[in-house]
């Protein structure tokens, strides 16, 4: 009997327990559902990081004290460090071999990236409609894709803005994002119907000065179905003022595909031509057109400039891969490494 006794007291117990625990969590989920409501009504936090990279990355101030992210990448020497600004289209910012720097980087007018040239009649007057890695100035070009292998290679997608914010009258400009925001400038900017993808990697260098050269294989996608005319490349290099002696091969060009495998050329800090930077492609990027290189000096900016050129039509919707490579050190090395583009046995 005693025992019956203390099974019925402990069942009470157990079920004053259940019903204690049952009303607890009711109340938790209740207090739960109630804050979660309260979270929702927030609002959203500013993602101050437009595009996230899973690679190594760092910061590098631009003039005037404009500080962007850039991907790191790294030959496997360890003796050359290149910055993509990925705030400028993924442009390059910054190219240091031994710590020392060769481009010139101050704003996005003068880095080590890719433009084109379209001249235009659309409008009251012929203008250069000009889709430029980097952006127009005051906007930049939105960079909507990257791709890291560590601080070996990177892949970067770029959309170009039209850096002479279509003076040439571009019968369908579109207006430019940034931030989130159209964009609010004087003159307005406007995006190109034009997409760049840049794959950049190393390729080891036969001179042994540097151990390796850098190679930027890009394909541009025109977006629109519609006939553009004749598109100019220009892969531009804009160096430090104190590289000062020019250095190109071969001289007396734009050349025929027939005649020169390769265009090749930079600026050098004296007549020795050992410590400087050059730039180089394959004529087999443009078997139908000519290919040439130029020089400029900017002295309000204090910089110099290389610029490898050729023309071709990308009518339609339709895309077009190229490749070029920058060799820093010395002349020399890099004009051996250039005249073997493309040929057989040689880089390809």
């Amino acid at each position: 009997m005693q025992e019956k006794k203390t099974l019925h007291v402990c069942l009470i117990l157990f079920c004053l327990l259940l019903t204690v625990t049952i009303k607890a969590q009711s109340l938790n989920n209740s207090t739960n559902s109630t804050a979660n409501r309260e979270l929702q009504r927030l609002p959203t936090p500013e993602d101050k990081e437009a595009v996230r990279v899973s690679g190594q990355i760092t910061y590098f101030t631009m003039q005037p004290g404009e500080v962007d992210q850039a991907v790191v990448l790294k030959d496997p020497a360890d003796e050359q460090t290149v910055l993509f600004d990925m705030a400028e289209g993924g442009a390059i910012v910054s190219f240091k071999y031994k710590n020392e720097e060769y481009i010139w980087g101050y704003n996005g007018g003068g880095l080590l990236q890719m433009a084109f040239h379209n001249q235009r009649n659309d409008g009251p007057w012929e203008g250069d409609y000009n889709p430029t890695q980097a952006g127009d100035g005051t906007t930049m070009s939105p960079v909507t894709g990257v791709a890291c292998y560590g601080t070996d290679s990177v892949d970067i997608i770029t959309m170009m803005l039209d850096f002479n914010h279509n003076n040439g009258f571009y019968p369908h400009p579109i207006l430019a994002v940034w931030g989130g925001r159209v964009d609010t400038t004087i003159p307005t900017s406007y995006s190109s119907p034009y997409t760049l993808e840049t794959k950049a990697h190393w390729v080891k260098n036969p001179g042994g000065e540097p151990e390796y050269y850098l190679v930027l294989d890009e394909r541009i996608t025109h977006l629109t179905d519609e006939k553009m005319g004749p598109l100019d490349y220009d892969f531009a290099d804009y160096q430090t003022w104190r590289y000062s002696v020019r250095a190109i091969s071969p001289e007396n060009c734009p050349c025929s595909f027939s005649k020169n495998n390769y265009m090749s050329g930079g600026w050098y800090t004296d007549s020795t031509c050992k410590d400087g930077l050059a730039i180089a492609m394959p004529d087999s990027n443009f078997q139908h057109s000519k290919i040439g290189g130029g020089f400029n000096s900017d002295y309000m900016w204090r910089n110099h400039s290389f610029h490898l050129s050729s023309s071709e039509s990308l009518d339609g919707v339709a895309s077009k891969s190229f490749v070029w490579y920058i060799m820093v050190g010395p002349w020399d090395n890099a004009l051996q490494f250039s005249r073997k583009l493309g040929l057989e046995g040689g880089v390809q």
